[in-house]
């Protein structure tokens, strides 16, 4: 009777022991759910925020990109002859362009030291032509004589003036090859015929620019004053 009753405490006190160990193991389970909750919770609330103060930090990966094209550690000596040789044409090109325009800016410098026609280069007896800016008393001679509208008014103010060698002696004179003919030596001015020695008709080189003037006595004792001036443009040098 006796013996019975020990095995029941014994039974009872390891059932004890069970339950309480079950409830513990309940409670570390517990725990560890509710600490596990609880960093999550903060890992989901500071995370954005230190994002969010880091610029260079961004949510997306950027792109790579390669570069296919390497220009400076690999020599390719097929490529830099093509190149080279278009490069030296153009510098070749680049320099001798330079050259003419020294060259033609020199020889516009030097025609400011022609003092007479016999000074100006044959090449360039048929290039000068007129500066307008400079007339003086033309339009007065055009009244005077008639010949405004006329292929006159139009090779005075628009077409070269040419110079023609009349004798192996170097003289010299001037024409309108538009005409085929002189102006101021063929029209009557005011009863002054070119012809009979009532016009003097005197030329000057001034710095490279051909300064033509006549002088018209005519009937009452007027006198008449006609200024053209010539000039060779600079792009016509060579």
């Amino acid at each position: 009777m006796s013996i019975r009753n020990n095995h029941s405490d014994s039974d009872q006190d390891q059932m004890t022991v069970l339950v309480r160990r079950q409830k513990e193991l309940e409670l570390e389970r517990d725990a560890f759910v509710l600490i596990t909750m609880i960093l999550l919770a903060i890992c989901l609330v500071t995370v954005p925020f230190l994002l969010r103060n880091n610029p260079n930090q961004t949510t997306e990966s950027a792109p790579t990109i390669t570069n296919t094209t390497n220009t400076t550690d690999t020599f390719n000596p097929t490529e830099y002859m093509k190149t080279f040789g278009e490069r030296r044409m153009m510098k070749t090109s680049e320099i001798l362009g330079d050259q003419e325009k020294v060259a033609k800016a020199k020889r516009v410098t030097e025609s400011k030291g022609w003092s007479k026609l016999e000074d100006v280069p044959e090449y360039y007896w048929d290039k000068f032509v007129p500066d307008i800016t400079r007339f003086e008393g033309v339009d007065a001679y055009l009244h005077k004589t008639k010949l405004n509208g006329t292929r006159v008014e139009e090779a005075l103010y628009f077409n070269p003036i040419k110079f023609v060698k009349v004798n192996e002696n170097g003289r010299i004179k001037t024409s309108w090859p538009s005409l085929n003919e002189d102006i101021f030596h063929v029209h009557n001015v005011g009863g002054c015929d070119p012809l009979t020695g009532c016009l003097k008709s005197i030329y000057n080189i001034e710095k490279g620019d051909l300064v033509y003037e006549q002088t018209y006595s005519m009937e009452g004792g007027q006198t008449m004053f006609v200024k053209t001036v010539y000039y060779v443009p600079a792009e016509t040098f060579i």
